[in-house]
């Protein structure tokens, strides 16, 4: 290989050794650049896979919340159903509730006497409260089948209180004050 370099003449030689150094500068200048690429390269790289990260911890967020916000759009349907359904209407008056409770007591068999009507107001809230006392006396299976009856009820229609004011000998004939509650809706 030395032989090759013997041939040629100084200036070749010269012009060579040139090219070589030019050589060397641009394969050191290609490394140094190639270099700066991969440390950005990585850089990016280690930022992009934190920004994928956050966004999927973002969607996991995201969709979290529109679970949630689902279940209380679903509350908020189920309390206008249950306002619709199962309160008694204030609009309506006391009418609604006499009626209705007019068909619990007469499917219970029970005839009621001087029934007292009491409106309650709860608290700074869009329902109120009517108790209806009354005064009852029946055997036990009667209560029992009134009791039932009130648990059926499709409306909020809630014992409150039962008082037990006179009981037989034999326990066959219970005088009884009772109180219901009635809820309505207050527009």
């Amino acid at each position: 290989m030395i032989e090759i370099f013997s041939v040629l003449s100084e200036n070749e030689k010269r012009v060579l050794r040139l090219l070589a150094l030019a050589f060397l500068f641009v394969l050191v200048f290609f490394l140094l650049v190639s270099l700066g690429q991969r440390r950005g390269y990585l850089n990016l790289m280690s930022e992009l896979q934190a920004r994928e990260k956050f966004a999927s911890e973002t969607a996991k967020s995201r969709a979290a919340s529109g679970e949630e916000w689902a279940k209380w759009e679903q509350a908020y349907r189920d309390m206008a159903e249950l306002k619709k359904a199962y309160f008694f209407k204030e609009d309506e008056g006391l009418n609604e509730l006499r009626v209705d409770l007019q068909k619990t007591l007469a499917e219970s068999g029970i005839a009621a006497r001087s029934m007292r009507y009491n409106y309650v107001n709860l608290e700074k809230g869009s329902f109120k409260r009517i108790n209806v006392t009354f005064a009852f006396t029946g055997s036990y299976l009667i209560l029992k089948r009134f009791l039932d009856t009130v648990e059926r009820f499709p409306k909020f229609l809630v014992l409150e209180k039962i008082d037990f004011m006179k009981v037989s000998a034999g326990g066959n004939v219970l005088e009884l004050r009772i109180v219901l509650a009635g809820y309505y809706e207050s527009i």
